[in-house]
């Protein structure tokens, strides 16, 4: 199955059938980040089928910077009529405002949530050659050599350092953190021999466990969906485990309820399409097809609260670069 994904993302950016649409002033979805990572390639993918279900254009902006907080600062500054989206990211919406108390915006009164649109697993990785045969042998030999194994983060700050803070702490282990400029620099650092296991996102992994240098040992996520489906969970060794990554469509707060319930219908019926479905599967995203604006807010507010509790609870202390 992870060999079919991967070679299924090479098609990732081949254009959706677009019907006809009218003349008249776009929706434009802001994404966070710069042009081709996977947040933008999956906006990319949805806004010709979103653009479809509305009958109107849909534009894709790219406002990279500061961690998500420069696009996130200009939606919620936009007229709140539902011509402006945020592709909100569980960076944007959970994990920063859980750990930088001085964002210039804040995730849940600034914005209204229109539609969690799919959502993105994490797995536990170790170099195929390493000998480990499970996680528990992963676990047995931290705990057997404490202080003499580290592991490998996308940053200080990112999920993938969060959720190896909360691996280590609640299993009671001696190892170390060690941070990368990005998820691809930490996976070549533990190809490398540089760091014993990592904590990353399925899509910056799959090609690396699909030709045998990685080895997926456990599903970070409690999910249980896409290529690791029947990898054992974290959260059978530490209950409650639970790390994904995620995009969800964010209005300026403010924004007239009908002009969200419009926006949840084109954005479901969009997600729902089966070819969509599968270019964003090959993506590494798992689509969401019956979001609504209240299951979305309560997804960001849920999102926020674990990952305030996990900063409590691991005692990291970070300062917003």
């Amino acid at each position: 199955m992870l060999a079919r994904r991967h070679l299924l993302a090479g098609l990732a950016l081949a254009p959706l059938p677009l019907a006809a649409q009218p003349a008249g002033r776009a929706l434009t979805l802001v994404v966070p980040f710069a042009p081709g990572g996977s947040t933008d390639v999956g906006a990319r993918l949805i806004a010709p089928r979103l653009a479809h279900h509305l009958g109107q254009s849909v534009v894709v902006e790219n406002r990279p910077g500061a961690g998500g907080a420069t696009a996130a600062d200009q939606v919620r500054r936009a007229t709140p009529d539902g011509s402006t989206l945020l592709i909100a990211v569980a960076s944007t919406h959970g994990v920063n405002p859980a750990v930088f108390p001085d964002l210039p915006y804040d995730a849940e009164r600034d914005f209204a949530a229109v539609a969690l649109l799919g959502v993105t697993g994490f797995v536990v990785v170790v170099r195929a050659d390493a000998g480990f045969a499970d996680m528990n042998a992963l676990v047995a030999k931290l705990r057997a050599e404490p202080g003499k194994h580290n592991y490998a983060s996308a940053g200080v700050g990112s999920m993938p350092h969060l959720a190896g803070e909360w691996f280590r702490t609640a299993l009671g282990l001696q190892v170390e953190h060690v941070p990368y400029r990005g998820g691809g620099p930490a996976m070549v650092a533990l190809m490398g021999g540089e760091v014993t296991y990592m904590i990353e996102s399925i899509p910056t992994v799959a090609g690396a466990i699909t030709d045998g240098r990685l080895k997926a040992l456990a599903r970070a996520s409690a999910r249980a969906s896409g290529p690791v489906a029947e990898l054992p969970a974290l959260a059978d060794l530490i209950p409650g485990f639970d790390a994904e990554t995620w995009i969800l469509a964010a209005a300026p707060a403010g924004t007239p309820a009908p002009v969200l319930a419009r926006l949840n219908a084109a954005f479901n019926a969009a997600l729902a399409e089966p070819e969509l479905a599968e270019r964003l599967r090959a993506i590494g995203t798992e689509p969401v097809t019956d979001s609504t604006p209240e299951s979305a807010a309560r997804h960001i507010s849920t999102e926020i609260a674990r990952w305030r509790r996990v900063v409590a609870e691991t005692g990291v202390t970070i300062e917003r670069r």
